[in-house]
């Protein structure tokens, strides 16, 4: 059974619609004024003559999740039908890179008996050894290693440490193996009897009304953040932090809902104050507020910012913090 946000009724008598040549209007059913609420059509199947993206309501032009060019970063260097592709960099192979991740949970000593011992045949070409294995990988070029972390005034809770929060944006953007997993354009879906189906976040109500902001073309990119309160080692059960996340909603669900995808970016990690401290809860804010700035200061309704997408073209985005996971003290 697929999750259902809501359910409601289209108006089949979409002005915008009525306007558009060579598109008929949607087929009235006998039992729309019928539907018992109470008894929702949990299939959640969507009809295509009934589902409408951005890009049928208004004109082509001004469709939300415009391309305006391709894409000149970390895109180019990994492209298909570049002379020097490899999909398997770092490694030289795919066997050596199936042999890597087969010892992503083995210890070094693991790493090197096996290597010495000639168990894979002496086929690996990459590495002859764990240091090497582990040198390969500290030199990807992933744009979120330790360089990307960013010191920050001393607060209450200390000298922090935090990420500049686009280029966390940017890296999820760009993530090649989110490539068809993003989603730049609304879309309105629907079952056959007309009701509307909130699936994914482009086909919830706060992005399309969101979207009359914005300059046309223009791609919204919905930056949610979570935080909670969790002890930072199994042995001192006193250590505790609030680690704040940080992802996109232009990724699918079931994207960013998988751990093993790594969708969820690490973006600050705040300390949890001394019992009795004074203004824990503006301090916590304060350190928030601080990795937010740049949101803040971000007209929503500007030209944007363009930046290169997994797809690899480039789109005017502007982003925003629609949603935010806690609980009490957040």
């Amino acid at each position: 059974m697929c999750t259902r946000m809501a359910i409601d009724k289209l108006s089949i008598n979409d002005q915008l619609m009525d306007n558009m040549p060579g598109v008929p209007p949607p087929e009235h059913t006998t039992n729309e004024d019928h539907i018992d609420p109470q008894q929702p059509d949990l299939t959640c199947t969507p009809d295509p003559t009934k589902t409408r993206a951005h890009r049928q309501v208004v004109r082509v032009e001004n469709a939300g999740g415009k391309a305006y060019g391709k894409a000149t970063g970390l895109y180019n260097k990994h492209l298909k039908y570049s002379e020097q592709w490899n999909p398997w960099h770092p490694f030289w192979s795919a066997h050596d890179f199936q042999q890597a991740q087969s010892f992503s949970q083995q210890t070094k000593t693991c790493i090197d008996q096996h290597l010495r011992r000639g168990l894979d045949n002496y086929k690996i070409e990459s590495f002859q050894s764990a240091d090497a294995l582990r040198k390969l990988l500290s030199e990807l070029d992933f744009r979120l290693g330790n360089d990307s972390w960013i010191e920050d005034d001393p607060h209450i809770f200390g000298t922090l440490y935090c990420r500049d929060i686009f280029q966390c944006i940017l890296f999820l953007l760009a993530h090649l193996p989110f490539q068809a997993h993003l989603n730049f354009e609304l879309v309105r879906l629907a079952d056959s009897d007309g009701r509307q189906i909130y699936s994914e976040m482009n086909t919830g109500k706060w992005w399309w009304d969101s979207k009359d902001q914005l300059p046309a073309g223009a791609t919204i990119l919905l930056v949610m953040c979570a935080s909670d309160k969790t002890n930072r080692t199994n042995i001192s059960g006193d250590q505790n932090a609030w680690p704040l996340y940080l992802t996109i909603g232009n990724s699918r669900k079931d994207i960013h809902r998988s751990p093993t995808k790594r969708a969820w970016i690490l973006v600050r990690q705040i300390p949890c104050t001394p019992a009795g401290a004074k203004n824990i809860h503006e301090a916590w804010h304060s350190a928030v507020g601080t990795v937010l700035s740049q949101l803040r200061h971000l007209d929503i309704t500007g030209p944007g910012l363009k930046w290169d997408c997994a797809d690899g073209f480039q789109r005017q985005c502007n982003p925003d913090v629609p949603a935010w996971v806690g609980d009490h003290p957040e």
